[in-house]
């Protein structure tokens, strides 16, 4: 009878612990249950996530090395032509708004590729993931999670570089350097959002991963990196206006690029760079958990 007892309460656990998958086009399940699981596998993303850094050698002194050297040498190139198109002008003859100059792409750069490194790494991470997907049963939200904690870690040795150009370049050193953690915060929670949204379409529609580069490429150009935010409000955007604050890194670039001039953002930066990251984060993330229990029928 005891050992009947013990197969009986065996099996009553086995049961609750097992989960059923009816199908569906599209759900939210439980949230509460959803995330408590997530909260309680961080340390398997935290691992996937240094299982990466191993993979690409960014652990290595030549891996960090690269890091920097990559958007570094971008920025030089940027630099060089924007010197060309405007004749070296520190300040436009016509607007009286300065020029966007070598500290201000190098730090511009240094975070969209942040959020765009977020995006990249994010759009195939479910594909990529195929096996693990089919063989284990866990939050694939995790998966976005990895990547831009990888991506925050990759940015980290990045900054360290740029304070170097800050100080050789004269740059100011002020409380208004306090607005740079909630810059890369609005950075991280958009390019998160973004990343669960891209990595969703990509299970349906195999070419997204290629497009992508080239979408990057024109979003980089539209966004203030190469030039300052009132550069092309008032300028180069003129025909365009107010409407370029819907370029969801319009915002954060902004107040980036005034902080690191030892100048307190326009309110509206900070509260456009924070409704993109909350809408986003938020949009992104439930998206992808409503579309993720239909992951392993499309790999």
């Amino acid at each position: 009878m005891a050992g009947e007892k013990d197969h009986v309460g065996k099996d009553t656990a086995a049961k609750a612990n097992r989960r059923v998958y009816t199908p569906h086009k599209a759900g939210i399940p439980n949230l509460r249950q959803y995330f408590t699981e997530l909260w309680h596998r961080l340390d398997f993303a935290k691992e996937m996530s240094d299982t990466n850094i191993r993979a690409g050698n960014t652990n290595t002194f030549l891996g960090q090395a690269w890091l920097v050297l990559n958007p570094l040498l971008l920025a030089a190139v940027y630099y060089l032509l924007v010197m060309i198109i405007g004749g070296g002008a520190r300040v436009d003859p016509v607007t009286g708004v300065a020029r966007a100059d070598f500290p201000q792409i190098a730090g511009g750069l240094f975070l969209f590729f942040l959020v765009s490194g977020i995006v990249q790494a994010c759009a195939t991470s479910v594909t990529n993931a195929g096996s693990l997907i089919l063989n284990m049963n866990f939050p694939k939200q995790l998966l976005i999670f990895a990547n831009t904690y990888l991506a925050l870690r990759r940015f980290i040795p990045t900054m360290v570089v740029y304070a170097v150009i800050h100080i050789v370049f004269g740059r100011p050193i002020s409380w208004t350097l306090l607005w740079l953690p909630l810059a890369v915060v609005f950075a991280a929670l958009i390019g998160m959002g973004l990343g669960s949204i891209v990595a969703t379409w990509h299970v349906y529609f195999r070419d997204t991963a290629n497009f992508l580069p080239y979408v990057i490429r024109i979003w980089l150009y539209a966004s203030p990196v190469l030039y300052t935010g009132e550069q092309f409000l008032t300028g180069i955007g003129k025909s365009i206006g107010e409407w370029i604050l819907f370029n969801p890194v319009f915002g954060m670039l902004g107040m980036w690029s005034d902080a690191l001039h030892g100048q307190n953002p326009p309110w509206h930066y900070v509260v456009v760079a924070a409704a993109w990251a909350i809408v986003l984060s938020i949009g992104g993330v439930l998206y992808f958990i409503s579309r993720e229990r239909d992951f392993a029928v499309r790999l």
